[in-house]
C-alpha cells in the first residue's frame, strides 16, 4: 500500500505550490488581441480635460507637445499641426500610427482639435474621443504665444517634425518609467470613469466609431502580433468590456510576460 504524504511533506508541497502559483498564472496569461484592443491607448482615448489644461498652461508648441505626450497612453507619438486662417487658428492632434514622424490625415488618427475664433475656443474630440465637446473663453493661451512668436508674414503654421517626434518618443520612454506617469495614469483612470458615467451610450458609441487609420492600425497589430509588445496600458479595461483589472494607477503592460516552452 502506498503511504500517504506526511505532514511535513504536505506542508512543503503546499508551500511550493503557493510560491509557484503567481509564476504559473503569469506564464499562462498570454496577452490577447481583444484585451489589448479594449485598452484606452489602443483605442486612441486621451484625457481631454488634462489636454485642455495643458493648452492653457503651455507657452510654446513644443511645450504643448511634451505635455500631451505625457498624458497619452498609446504607443504612437502625438503630433500636432497648427494653422492660421484669417482671424481663426486651428490645432489638430494626431497619433502617429504609421510611425514616420509626419502627419498623414488618411493613415494617422485625429484625436482632438482646438479652434480659436474671435477670442473663443472650441475643443472637440474625434474617434474614441468623439463624445467630447467643450468651449472656453479667451486668454493668454497657446495660440496667443504662437502668434507673438512669429514674425514671418501674416499667416502662422506649425507642424511636428520627424526629428522632433524622435526626441518626444525618447523623452516619453524615460518618463513612462517614473512615478509621475503612474500618477497620470491614475488621473486618466478617474477621467475615463467620469466620462463614461456622464455620457453613457454616447461614450460607448464613440469607442466604436474608429477612423479608417485606427482600424487599419489595429488590424495590422493583430495580424503581425505586434500588440503583444505594446506599451499601451491595460488598467481598467474591464470597464470597457475586457477582463483585465488595475486600480489606483497600477499598470499591467501587454506582452511583458511570455509563457515558457
Amino acid at each position: 500500500m502506498r503511504r500517504g504524504m506526511g505532514s511535513r511533506g504536505f506542508a512543503a508541497f503546499a508551500g511550493a505550490m503557493v510560491a509557484a502559483g503567481p509564476v504559473m498564472a503569469a506564464c499562462s496569461a498570454e496577452p490577447s488581441y481583444e484585451g489589448w484592443a479594449a485598452t484606452d491607448g489602443a483605442a486612441g482615448r486621451i484625457n481631454l480635460d488634462d489636454v485642455q489644461d495643458a493648452f492653457k498652461k503651455s507657452e510654446s508648441a513644443t511645450e504643448f507637445e511634451d505635455r500631451v505626450n505625457k498624458i497619452y497612453e498609446g504607443d504612437g507619438v502625438v503630433l500636432i499641426r497648427v494653422e492660421q486662417d484669417g482671424d481663426s487658428m486651428t490645432l489638430d492632434a494626431f497619433e502617429d500610427l504609421d510611425g514616420n514622424g509626419e502627419i498623414s490625415d488618411s493613415q494617422d488618427d485625429l484625436l482632438f482639435s482646438i479652434v480659436e475664433d474671435h477670442d473663443m475656443h472650441e475643443m472637440r474630440g474625434y474617434g474614441a474621443n468623439g463624445y467630447y465637446h467643450s468651449s472656453f473663453g479667451g486668454g493668454n493661451f497657446l495660440f496667443t504665444y504662437l502668434l507673438l512668436s512669429t514674425f514671418v508674414g501674416p499667416r502662422y503654421s506649425y507642424y511636428t517634425t520627424p526629428v522632433r517626434s524622435t526626441t518626444i518618443r525618447n523623452d516619453r520612454s524615460a518618463y513612462r518609467k517614473s512615478a509621475p506617469y503612474r500618477s497620470q495614469v491614475s488621473r486618466n483612470t478617474s477621467y475615463f470613469s467620469r466620462q463614461k458615467s456622464f455620457h453613457g451610450s454616447r461614450y460607448d458609441n464613440a469607442g466604436k466609431s474608429l477612423s479608417q487609420g485606427r482600424q487599419t492600425y489595429q488590424a495590422s497589430q493583430k495580424s503581425s502580433g505586434a500588440f503583444r509588445t505594446s506599451a499601451a496600458n491595460v488598467r481598467g479595461a474591464s470597464r470597457f468590456g475586457g477582463g483585465l483589472m488595475g486600480g489606483g494607477g497600477g499598470q499591467v503592460v501587454v506582452g511583458r510576460v511570455r509563457s515558457r516552452r
